[in-house]
């Protein structure tokens, strides 16, 4: 058997996110996490279920495979399967598939090692794994994204009580950011199974009660850090809001695309452009802030426009509740088909991955039948 790049690819995102969770293919409707990928990768010895049946690890056998090819990650020690640090496990490893299904090189080792590209992640699963950087022991987000000049800082929600010490974060997050260099905005990110939870955890109908040792709900912390912030599911609609993302001048672009005059207005810069003397925002990337800013813009101008904000389907429900809350209801929502975004922007592949036998750097290819599989060694992982 040799190895192709569906084998590989799921090999890798098992040993970045240690637990690789189960039901990918019907969450992503991507090829490599399909039935007869994982059976071929189990039945080698290369991965196998946890007792669980909620996530694959991999054996001794896969780490050591990989580790032929070049790629070697940290195992994590013997993890209790009860305990909660396992289950955020599971959703910070979703996350990182949305990020790499969007097309984002999830592989950084270290933060610094992103001032050389345009779009790169590092989990924190990478970085606590670092012993020279232990302080991260009690932070709460997930990794760095680096998106051209602006770093995104992501958290998981899971509900309305979901907590962090906002000035512990933004200390150890931006000491993080100084080694990348050139990043001019900092944002945070979102994330939890759908659009609307994160709304309603974001909005919870009682204020939050106080909290000792500095901690704070998130919807008061967001207030406190003062950072713009984006809502993205770690879902298949997340991946295209983050494929969106990580395209260069993509509101610009889809203005464009949309028949829209993106010449900038000084009194409308907020708007990303103008047909019809009808103001445009798009609001694909759900970024909360900057999608009010621009409406109270343009209700200051002339409360008579009607401006159209843009979004995903997906999205639709959503963004009302936001124009209601926000009392920016004089607007028109429209909604545009994912191939639509497909169309605009061709370099955002909906499969990133084909499957091809897998060549090393030095253009070998990799027969996993070389390897004498022992069983007992597997089960020992």
């Amino acid at each position: 058997m040799v190895f192709d790049d569906y084998d590989f690819e799921f090999l890798r995102l098992c040993g970045l996110c240690r637990y690789l969770p189960v039901g990918l293919q019907r969450r992503y409707d991507a090829p490599f996490f399909s039935r007869g990928v994982i059976s071929t990768l189990k039945d080698r010895g290369f991965v196998k279920v946890q007792s669980d049946k909620l996530s694959y690890k991999l054996t001794y056998e896969g780490r050591k495979s990989l580790a032929d090819m070049g790629y070697t990650f940290p195992d994590d020690i013997r993890m209790d399967l009860n305990r909660p640090a396992y289950k955020r496990k599971l959703k910070n490893a979703l996350w990182n598939i949305a990020l790499y299904l969007a097309g984002i090189n999830v592989f950084y080792a270290k933060t610094g090692e992103l001032a050389d590209t345009e779009v790169g992640y590092v989990s924190s699963l990478t970085l606590r794994s670092d012993n020279s950087i232990r302080v991260l022991a009690g932070t709460r987000f997930l990794g760095i994204l680096k998106i051209r000049d602006t770093a995104y800082i992501p958290y998981y929600l899971e509900s309305e009580a979901e907590w962090i010490v906002p000035g512990y974060e933004r200390e150890i997050y931006q000491s993080q950011i100084e080694t990348i260099q050139n990043i001019k905005k900092i944002k945070f990110i979102l994330t939890g199974d759908s659009l609307e939870e994160l709304w309603e955890y974001l909005h919870p109908q009682t204020p939050s009660e106080k909290l000792p040792r500095g901690m704070k709900r998130f919807d008061v912390a967001l207030e406190e850090l003062g950072c713009e912030y984006l809502l993205i599911p770690y879902n298949k609609d997340g991946v295209i809001q983050l494929g969106f993302l990580k395209s260069s001048r993509n509101r610009k672009r889809l203005a464009n695309a949309m028949g829209c005059s993106t010449i900038e207005i000084p009194h409308l810069s907020e708007c990303d452009g103008m047909l019809d003397n009808t103001p445009y925002v798009i609001a694909i990337d759900f970024d909360v802030k900057r999608i009010v800013r621009a409406l109270k813009q343009i209700e200051r101008i002339d409360k008579k426009m009607v401006p159209k904000i843009c979004c995903l389907p997906f999205q639709k429900k959503t963004t009302l509740k936001l124009l209601r809350l926000y009392s920016c209801q004089n607007c028109v929502v429209v909604t545009i088909d994912r191939n639509n975004i497909y169309d605009v922007f061709p370099e955002f592949q909906k499969d990133i991955v084909n499957k091809n036998p897998y060549m090393t750097k030095e253009g070998k290819y990799i027969d996993a039948n070389n390897r004498k599989f022992k069983k007992s060694g597997a089960e020992e992982w």
